[in-house]
């Protein structure tokens, strides 16, 4: 199986989806949107990862061409499993919308409300974004009080949560956005400790993840 991940900023790699990935024998190919992009058909997955920047931001430089790869995708039915900012690209080309959350920045390692037993899992995963999205009805399969946290729509999947968040990288997150966190009452380094704590929990709960994931995506039984 040949898996591009779409990424975005030096400290948001594919992580800990990427580990369990090639752990399962697959073959990763990372690109950065502002180099020319290939036609997804070469791939049976696309992961789009987080960024910094906002999904609605027209003026974001790579996101028309970005769009298009993920709509590309979308047409050729390529399953696309979209990661917080890649989530809220996906959550657009399929017709939803992504706005500013309207009660601020949502910042913790929490639980979130998930639908049943779905394997999506209530966590706790790490929550990490400033924007929200609203995808099309009847898609959503997880939320938290900020609102969607997980849909599905056909063969795609969009997880507003960061499963792939290694330690290092959330250490990484902590210093650039050290004041969001302050402002909400939040401690950096207990956040980062908090998630190193859980480290090898949460690689089980990847590693459940990713194989829901490539069944409802039909790549796997």
């Amino acid at each position: 199986m040949r898996v591009l991940f779409v990424q975005h900023q030096a400290d948001c790699p594919p992580g800990l989806i990427g580990d369990r990935l090639i752990e399962l024998g697959a073959q990763i190919h990372v690109v950065d949107p502002r180099s020319p992009l290939p036609d997804p058909t070469d791939y049976q997955l696309l992961v789009p990862l987080g960024s910094e920047d906002s999904a609605f931001d027209e003026s974001v430089p790579y996101l028309r061409a970005e769009w298009e790869l993920l709509a590309g995708a979308v047409r050729a039915d390529v399953p696309v499993f979209g990661i917080c900012f890649g989530a809220q690209l996906l959550c657009r080309v399929l017709g939803g919308t992504v706005t500013r959350v309207p009660s601020g920045p949502e910042v913790d390692w929490m639980k979130i409300d998930a639908d049943g037993p779905d394997p999506v899992g209530a966590g706790p995963w790490l929550v990490w974004h400033h924007d929200g999205m609203f995808p099309p009805p009847g898609s959503e399969i997880a939320r938290s009080a900020a609102g969607n946290q997980a849909y599905v729509v056909g063969r795609h999947v969009g997880v507003q949560f960061h499963p792939e968040a290694t330690p290092d990288a959330v250490a990484s997150w902590a210093v650039a956005d050290a004041a969001t966190v302050r402002r909400l009452g939040l401690d950096p380094a207990d956040l980062v400790a908090r998630v190193r704590a859980d480290a090898e929990d949460t690689r089980f709960r990847v590693a459940e993840l990713v194989h829901w994931v490539l069944a409802r995506t039909g790549l796997t039984s």
